[in-house]
């Protein structure tokens, strides 16, 4: 039996899903400006001949300093060899600089007679990047979700390493190594609970994972189409930062860092990354 084919089905589910979500500004296509791209440093960042330097929102690229460092290496070759030298389109998504001064954008660019597409995207597609929420690319969601998905039902990439993979709310030993990182912690929410200002996604006993949500955001999530008081039993999956100050928790800021899995999708044991 192709091992696999559970996988392909899960993807297909996971996107699926996605797909059934509320009417949404379109993802950009295309840049806005021409710019040079002189060099691609370690960590991914891009940077441009006119001396900006400027970082792929809303993903999160490997860090030479964790996980296997081949796959830093892989994403920083995987850019140069299709950037440096190059005239692209630069695709500005926030007016203001990050807090180390590097624009916030995506880059489009394309071999010689062929279109020009999304680095971000393809970076998700071959698995050399996870998603990362963020406000700025809230309207690429659903496609970058839907190719972190494929490349991770496929092993491809930094989803062979353990480092990067999915982890289940159950694994609070890896959960506790977490502590202060990224991470995609995947898990069926056994309880919703609410206090005067925050709103517990408890995904097991106590002093188990626990997601949190300000309680003056709910509406906010509705609006979204997350509802958190619904999603009691539901399998899902949230991405963010590790706390573990008070106990394995992780801040949802809001509904992006949040996705709602179909039946069925994450039920595998045989899983890359996990």
């Amino acid at each position: 039996m192709n091992c696999r084919a559970p996988r392909r089905v899960a993807a297909l589910f996971a996107a699926l899903l996605l797909l059934a979500t509320p009417a949404r500004a379109a993802c950009p296509t295309a840049g806005e400006e021409s710019a040079r791209v002189s060099a691609v440093s370690e960590r991914g960042e891009i940077l441009l001949a006119d001396g900006r330097e400027a970082r792929l929102a809303g993903l999160d690229i490997p860090d030479p300093g964790r996980g296997e460092p081949e796959n830093a290496a892989q994403a920083r070759n995987w850019l140069s060899s299709r950037l440096v030298g190059r005239e692209v389109g630069l695709r500005v998504l926030a007016a203001r600089r990050d807090r180390w001064g590097r624009v916030l954008a995506d880059v489009f660019a394309g071999d010689a007679g062929a279109p020009s597409i999304s680095m971000a995207l393809g970076l998700l597609s071959v698995g050399l990047a996870r998603v990362r929420p963020e406000v700025e690319t809230r309207d690429c969601r659903t496609e970058r979700l839907a190719a972190e998905e494929a490349a991770r039902a496929n092993g491809l990439g930094l989803w062979t390493d353990p480092y990067y993979g999915v982890v289940e709310a159950t694994d609070l030993d890896e959960l506790r190594q977490r502590d202060g990182r990224f991470a995609i912690v995947e898990g069926v929410v056994r309880r919703v609970g609410q206090g005067r200002a925050r709103i517990y996604l408890d995904f097991g006993r106590r002093g188990g994972f626990t997601a949190v949500a300000a309680a003056r955001q709910a509406q906010a999530f509705e609006r979204a189409g997350v509802a958190l008081a619904a999603l009691a039993g539901a399998r899902i999956r949230v991405r963010g930062a590790m706390d573990n100050r008070f106990g394995l928790r992780m801040a949802i800021s809001g509904p992006e860092q949040i996705e709602r899995l179909a039946e069925g999708v994450g039920d595998s044991e045989d899983k890359p990354g996990k």
